[in-house]
């Protein structure tokens, strides 16, 4: 943990001007829900009946994520940078748990991305961009070590691949099922 605190200090130190410092803000906190604000409005693009798939699909996985990263925090109870060295400082108000392992956020947003990836590539790649940022700001704001924001891009990428693979196997069985007979009266 020494080194996790080396680094979040060099991190803080490299975005400690007014840019840096408002940056650091916005991925933290907000760049998550523009975000979801984009992948909403790409799920009621009329001409993209295909995005509007992909877009419940990577909502699915989202809160999965949410609910997996939430109960394995609760399990490791890893106390936040900030609390556990004052030379961390939380740049945004507390989360509301003090715990920060894995990073919820992170995991969130990168099973997000992960599905939009499979759905549309390009789209897919500024969302893993846009989840690497959010990670990045997690860690910029004092609030998570860097294996927790790592940790919770695994947890994210491997919901998910497993929410992408369960919905493709879903449609695949159901294109293979028989037609029920039809009834003659």
């Amino acid at each position: 943990m020494p080194g996790e605190i080396l680094i979040l200090q060099g991190i803080q130190q490299a975005m400690s001007g007014e840019t840096g410092l408002a940056l650091s803000i916005f991925f933290s906190r907000y760049l998550v829900f523009v975000f979801a604000f984009i992948v909403a409005i790409l799920g009621f693009w009329k001409k993209r009946r295909h995005l509007r798939k992909i877009v419940y699909e990577a909502t699915w996985a989202a809160l999965i994520a949410m609910i997996v990263a939430t109960t394995t925090g609760h399990f490791f109870g890893r106390i936040r940078p900030y609390l556990v060295d004052t030379s961390i400082h939380a740049l945004i108000p507390p989360p509301l748990t003090m715990y920060s392992f894995p990073s919820g956020h992170t995991a969130t947003a990168f099973a997000a991305a992960v599905v939009l990836v499979y759905g549309n590539p390009s789209i897919g790649m500024l969302a893993l961009l846009a989840a690497a940022l959010i990670g990045f700001g997690r860690m910029a704001t004092g609030v998570h070590y860097p294996t927790d924001v790592i940790a919770g891009a695994l947890i994210g990428s491997l919901v998910g691949i497993i929410v992408h693979y369960v919905k493709i196997r879903h449609t695949i069985k159901k294109q293979q099922a028989p037609e029920p007979y039809a009834k003659h009266g």
